[in-house]
């Protein structure tokens, strides 16, 4: 971490006090002091993109976000459109619709900075519009990869993807296998200490984590009652096989061991689509429809300390959503936006625990959950001048939770959430943003079905009072343009919390639920700097690094600490350099790891991931076929679990034992062909 600080902070300086000496516009059309750079297909060119999702990559100053797991429409949005409309699906994730498009169909990519008139910002300061070409044409493309990983396991991914476009028409349809291995797959080792410290086992430990699945995507769009019509669809199959294990000696009977296996399956799809009318050649009518459907089972068993366990979870969960909304563009400088938005939702879900066959009661075991919301909205874009933006407006939320099962209660919601974003850019290559929104968070209704994880033994009580946390957001972006496609975005954040979901206790067992309220600050910084005026010609450096501290009163304790589950800091470094007489482009990039805590009430528990760095070699011999060789965790990163045990309770009990688990992920090489024609 201090190293990535430390290079982080003296490119900062470097490159700022360059781009005030030698500051220039962004390249590409476009009135960039109104908060829109328009980045041409040219712009890529030397990158010799394959996808969208690589061009997005190489924007300056802009950082991707696939937007949320959440429910309803609006809330999950993440920071792309494509030819200024979020696509309209929430199974299919928004980074796997931006690698099915060809590079070769962008026509170019918009940046907005604050908002512009006629654009739904959903709540974001900066946002990347995709423009696609128009023009009959066909893509095919077959994607075949194979990971080598380092515990000797071959891995296959296979995708084929096939788009057809002939003007407003067009047709698509996808279908991918993968298998491969998750963060938490490792060998290393496990030590258990006492209250004193002293300690009482050193076992050799492997952790096995194995994702595979296949995922089915088809779309249509088409003129209709001279409007435009565009259909999802969405299929898929999901697979996480997940092991612990611990060796810990060789007595004369032979070696004795502890175990712990977690077993995921999942089936979800979804159908849905919108419906786009322009009315008077300034309004424009959108009506959005999604249904889907999910059923998840969770198995795990374990085998810990002679006791043997059996936890069995499964749930049925849809959502209905339908959305409507009607953009009026008054001019260059002014534009209205209003709609609302319905959805129904629900889960059913039921837990059992078993202890050496014997069942053990769990508080809502059996749960169906039900919620009916409503939602209105309104904003108003105004380009005050040539140098400021506003964008103002509200949603007002009222929503109904019902619940049925081990547990008969039901709750309703009224939540304003207004939201204003001011935007001084005082010249093309300087911005101010300033934003302030009232937020509501979603729950994940899971969180209302007991639970447990065998292999650090807490078993979680399901919690029928949860209310969804609100928050007002407080943030500062100063974003300085250099170098022609250089960057730097520091972006400052409070936020004031009501109702923080953290954990309590709910008969003797932990919980998540509402601990009161707390705040939390956020830092992030990025940077993109062009490496040709120092000395690397088709060099880009890309960095981000965010800070986050949060304070929130601990319900067992009543001291002060963290949020559990938020990262005190975390941070990326990629350093890329594309060679165009080679056809070729490398990479390094470095994740400097993170470290989460969960406060429980009868323990602490802290996740340590180490720092990560690939090696990356992608050559190009023709525009349509791309060969990508890959050397991922080339330091066989470390991952850590940290867990002190209490004896009761946190506040009235001495620490009984503690536990570290650590695993180390060993490196692989990947080796990816891709061909388009």
């Amino acid at each position: 971490m201090g190293l990535h600080l430390l290079t982080t902070a003296l490119i900062a300086a470097a490159t700022l006090h360059a781009g005030s000496a030698c500051s220039q516009t962004a390249p590409g059309a476009g009135d960039s002091a109104a908060g829109v750079t328009t980045y041409p297909a040219s712009f890529f060119a030397s990158a010799r993109s394959n996808t969208a999702f690589d061009m997005i990559d190489r924007l300056p100053g802009f950082v991707f976000d696939p937007g949320e797991s959440v429910r309803g429409f609006a809330g999950a949005a993440g920071n792309v459109l494509i030819n200024g409309q979020r696509p309209s699906t929430k199974a299919d994730s928004l980074d796997e619709i931006l690698r099915r498009i060809p590079a070769s169909s962008v026509a170019r990519i918009e940046l907005i900075r604050g908002g512009a008139p006629g654009i739904d910002m959903q709540g974001r300061t900066v946002l990347a519009n995709i423009i696609l070409k128009t023009g009959a044409r066909t893509e095919r493309t077959v994607l075949a990869a194979v990971n080598a990983y380092g515990d000797g396991r071959i891995a296959p991914t296979v995708q084929i993807d096939v788009e057809r476009q002939s003007g407003e028409r067009s047709v698509a349809g996808s279908i991918k296998y993968y298998y491969e291995e998750g963060d938490l797959q490792g060998n290393g080792a496990q030590l258990l200490r006492d209250a004193s410290g002293l300690l009482t086992r050193a076992a050799d430990a492997q952790a096995v984590d194995i994702d595979k699945g296949v995922n089915l995507r088809g779309s249509a769009q088409t003129p209709w009652f001279g409007g435009t019509l565009h259909l999802n669809g969405a299929l898929d199959f999901t697979k996480t096989d997940q092991f612990e294990q611990e060796l810990i000696g060789f007595p004369p009977s032979g070696p004795a061991s502890e175990s712990t296996s977690d077993h995921y399956r999942g089936t979800g799809g979804e159908i849905g689509g919108d419906y786009t009318y322009q009315l008077g050649g300034r309004t424009e009518l959108k009506l959005v429809a999604l249904q889907s459907l999910r059923e998840r089972t969770y198995t795990s068993q374990s085998d810990v300390g002679q006791t043997l366990a059996d936890f069995a979870q499964t749930s049925l969960s849809g959502e209905s959503i339908l959305r409507g909304t009607a953009t009026y563009t008054r001019s260059n400088n002014l534009s209205f936006e209003a709609g609302a938005e319905g959805a129904f939702n629900f889960l059913d879900g039921r837990s059992s625990l078993l202890q050496d066959g014997t069942p053990v009661a769990l508080p809502n075991a059996r749960v169906l959950v039900e919620e009916r919301r409503g939602e209105v909205f309104g904003t108003t874009t105004w380009r005050i001048s040539k140098t400021l933006n506003l964008e103002a407006g509200s949603r007002v939320e009222v929503s109904t939770i019902s619940q049925s099962g081990d547990t008969q209660k039901s709750a309703s919601f009224f939540f304003p959430k207004p939201r204003a974003v001011l935007t001084w850019s005082p010249n093309a290559d300087s911005q101010v943003r300033l934003r302030i929104e009232r937020e509501v968070g979603q729950l994940d209704f899971l969180d209302f079905v007991a639970n447990a994880n065998l292999s650090t033994g807490v078993v979680s009580a399901g919690n029928a009072n949860l209310e969804p946390e609100r928050r007002w957001v407080f943030e500062t972006a100063l974003e300085r343009r250099f170098w022609g496609a250089g960057d730097a975005v520091l972006t400052l954040s409070h936020e004031q919390i009501e109702k923080v979901i953290d954990q309590v206790p709910i008969a003797g067992l932990n919980a998540p639920g509402n601990i009161g309220d707390g705040r939390r600050e956020v830092a992030e910084f990025a940077l993109t700097i062009p490496l040709a005026k120092l000395g690397l010609k088709g060099g880009f450096l890309k960095t981000d690094s965010k800070w986050i501290f949060s304070q929130v009163t601990d319900p067992t304790t009543g001291g002060s600490r963290m949020i559990s589950g938020d990262q005190p800091f975390s941070g990326s470094v990629e350093l890329t350099n594309d060679m165009p007489r080679l056809k070729s482009t490398w990479t390094i990039s470095v994740s400097n790891g993170f470290r989460t805590t969960d406060y429980r009430i009868d323990e602490i528990e802290t996740d340590r991931y180490a720092t990560e760095v690939d090696l990356s070699w992608e050559y190009k011999p023709s525009p349509g076929l791309t060969v990508l060789a890959q050397l991922t965790n080339i330091t066989g990163r470390e991952r850590d679990r940290f867990r002190t045990i209490y004896g009761g309770l946190r506040s009235d009990s001495p620490i009984a034992s503690t536990e570290q688990f650590q695993v180390s992920f060993p490196p692989s090489v990947l080796i990816r062909v891709r061909k388009s024609w």
